[in-house]
C-alpha cells in the first residue's frame, strides 16, 4: 500500500488486527521486510504499521536531508491518513532517532513506545565527522560502500549480515544520503526521555557493536515507565536475531499500554 504524505508517497503494510496499532519502523539503509517473520509468527491479533521510511524501500527518494523530524512528521500523517489517533511507536537504531522525535512532536499520538538498539544522544564530533566522510563514499561508489561496511556490523549471524547486505545494497545512494546528513545533524534527545508519560521499552543486545547496552539500560531508567528488555548472544538485530524475545516483549508492552487505558 501506498499513502501521499508530506508531498512524497510513503509504502507501508498495514496488518488488520486488535488496537492499539503498533507503529514499527526500520533502521538505516534497511526497509520494512526487516519485520516480517516477527509480525507473522510472532504479533498474531495485533493491528501493526509497517511502513519504509523515506528514501528507503519502496517509498519515494526525495532530495535530503532527512531531519528526525521530518521522518516523525511523515508518522503522524501517516497515521492521521489511516485514522489512527494514537499508536505505539516502536523503532530500531535510526528508526529509534524517529520515535524519540515523534515523542517530542506528537506527544498526544503517543500511546507507548519502543527503543530498539537505539541512543537517545547526539552524535559525537567524531560520529558525525564519519557520517559526512561516509557521505563522500556513497557520493563515489554508491550504496554498496554502507553495506560494505556496516552490515557485518550488525550481527555475528551470517545470514542476518547477508540478508542486511542485501537490502542496504538496494537502498537508493540519495536515501541513504539525506538519512546520514538527518542523523548527523539531530539533537540529543535525553530531556525527552524525562517527558514521556507513556509505558516504554528499551531494548540492548549483549552483542551489539553499535549501540551502548548501558546507554539503553539508562533511557529505559529515565523513563517513568519504561523497562529493559537485555538480549543474550543479539547484536544490533534482534528482530532477525531473536523474533521470539522481542516479540514477546512487544506483546507485553501492548498488553501495558491496553491496561493502561482502563486506568
Amino acid at each position: 500500500m501506498k499513502a501521499k504524505i508530506n508531498g512524497i508517497e510513503l509504502a507501508f503494510d498495514l496488518i488488520d488486527g486488535h488496537p492499539p496499532a503498533l507503529l514499527l519502523l526500520h533502521g538505516f539503509g534497511l526497509n520494512r521486510t526487516i519485520w516480517r517473520e516477527l509480525i507473522e509468527n510472532y504479533l498474531g491479533g495485533q493491528q501493526v504499521i509497517v511502513p519504509d521510511l523515506r528514501g528507503h524501500g519502496e517509498s519515494d527518494v526525495p532530495p535530503g536531508p532527512y531531519s528526525m523530524a521530518l521522518l516523525a512528521q511523515d508518522m503522524a500523517g501517516l497515521l492521521e491518513s489511516l485514522g489512527v489517533e494514537r499508536a505505539i511507536v516502536c523503532g530500531h537504531s535510526m528508526g529509534g532517532y524517529v520515535t524519540l522525535a515523534f515523542a517530542e512532536q506528537f506527544p498526544e499520538k503517543l500511546a507507548g513506545l519502543g527503543l530498539i538498539t537505539t541512543t537517545a544522544l547526539a552524535d559525537s564530533a567524531d560520529k558525525r565527522t564519519g557520517r559526512y566522510d561516509l557521505i563522500k563514499q556513497v557520493q563515489k561508489r554508491g550504496s554498496i560502500t554502507v553495506a560494505e561496511s556496516l552490515a557485518p556490523r550488525l550481527s555475528n549471524v551470517l545470514g542476518v549480515v547477508n540478508q542486511s547486505h542485501a537490502l542496504i545494497s538496494q537502498c537508493d545512494p540519495m536515501g541513504l544520503i539525506g538519512s546520514l546528513q538527518g542523523m548527523a545533524d539531530r539533537d540529543d534527545k535525553t530531556d525527552v526521555l524525562q517527558k514521556i508519560k507513556v509505558p516504554a521499552l528499551a531494548v540492548a543486545g549483549e552483542d551489539d557493536r553499535i549501540t551502548d547496552y548501558a546507554e539503553s539500560q539508562a533511557m529505559a531508567a529515565a523513563i517513568c515507565e519504561g523497562t529493559f528488555i537485555g538480549m543474550p548472544s543479539v547484536g544490533h538485530m534482534p528482530m532477525l536475531e531473536n523474533p521470539n524475545m522481542l516479540g514477546q516483549a512487544l506483546c507485553a508492552l501492548t498488553e501495558r499500554v491496553r491496561t493502561a487505558s482502563f486506568d
